[in-house]
Parts: C-alpha cells; structure tokens; sequence
C-alpha cells in the first residue's frame, strides 16, 4: 500500500505539470488559433468593481458546492484513512471535512486579496467557441489565467499562488502524517486538477455556471 500511495503522490504530481505544461500554448494564443484567447468573449465583460469583487468572494466561499466539495474530500480521507491520526468516527470525519473547508476558505481569501491588488479578474466566461477540442483547451488553460481591467487574458498569479498558498497553510494544522511541504506539494497538484475539472465542467455543462 505505501507503494501504490507513492506512486499516487508521483501521479498526481505528473497529472498537475502536465495541465501547467499543456496550458502554456493556450497562455499564448487561442485554442484554434483565430483571435486572442477569449477575447471575443472578453469585450462584453465589464471591469470588476470592489462590490464585484466581494460578491464573488462571499459566493465563492459559501456556495453549496464548497460545503459538498469539503463533504466529499472528507468521506474520501474517511475511507483512506488519512490523516490516521484523526481515527474514524464522527469525530474523525468532521476534523477531516473542518480542514478541507479550511484550506477552501484559504484559498479563496488568498485569491480575493491578491485578484484585488493585482486588478485581476478570475470569472469564468465560456469560450464561445464551437469545437470541443477548442473549447477544451480554453476550459484548461482558464484554470491559470484571468483577464485585467481592459478584458485581456494574462497569467493568474492570484489563482495559482492561492492555490500553492492554501496548500502549504493546510499543513500548519495537519499531524505530522499528511504535514511537511512534499504532501503540500501533492496537494496543491490536487488542486489544480480539481480546479480544471471544474472549469471544464463550467465550459461544458450550464449547470456548472454557477460555481
């Protein structure tokens, strides 16, 4: 098993680079090489306000999707039994989803106050584009970028470092099992996987507009 565990740990990691690597072109130019990388889309996106921007926060925060999300990485750690320091139970299960809205409520204050002093903006706006290999890569690629206040895509310095942020806080109060900066490496790789999954889920499915 703890072979298997570290070859998790290498997987994730590998799945991680492989979306910051594969997303490097898309950083450049768009998808099918047409226009800018969401720039059609970008013209009708008015600049973020500070009420904007904390009306976002406060979604972003407490949407019931944060509370299932935190509710499934939970149950998850439950039946892996990670960290073993925390047991099983009901006690065990609700240290388990405390950390992970924790690191959730981290990492969405992180962003919210570098988005603010960087003047990014981190909403998703669906490529409007018609191919799926097209609308995918944009779907990636949005995981690492934002738009400034004039509608141009750039990097997301706001979105990744909240995500490296919140998964090297997360481990001030995890034991000393799941602590150290390698797991919080594997787990800010776990990170943007999920984040892209979630994207690709905004681009593809209206139902996700919302998150």
């Amino acid at each position: 098993m703890a072979t298997l565990f570290r070859y998790g740990k290498v997987g994730t990691i590998f799945l991680g680079t492989v979306l910051l690597a594969g997303a490097g072109p898309a950083l450049a130019q768009d998808s099918d090489g047409s226009t800018p990388d969401g720039s059609t889309s970008a013209a009708a996106v008015a600049p973020m306000t500070r009420n904007d921007r904390g009306k976002q926060y406060l979604n972003e925060l407490i949407n019931p999707f944060s509370f299932v999300e935190s509710a499934a990485s939970a149950g998850f750690g439950q039946w892996r039994d990670r960290p073993a320091e925390w047991q099983q139970g009901s006690a065990g299960y609700g240290k388990r989803f405390a950390s992970s809205f924790s690191q959730h409520a981290t990492q969405e204050t992180l962003k919210f106050g570098l988005a603010s002093l960087l003047h990014e903006d981190n909403r998703y706006v669906a490529s409007g584009k018609s191919k799926f290999t097209a609308r995918l890569v944009y779907a990636l690629a949005s995981t690492f970028r934002s738009r400034d206040d004039s509608g141009q895509r750039q990097v997301s310095y706001s979105n990744i470092g909240s995500l490296a942020g919140a998964s090297m806080i997360s481990r001030l109060w995890q034991p000393a099992s799941t602590g150290g900066a390698g797991n919080g490496a594997v787990n800010f790789g776990v990170s943007i996987v999920f984040a892209a999954g979630v994207n690709v889920g905004r681009e593809f499915f209206r139902q996700f507009g919302r998150i």
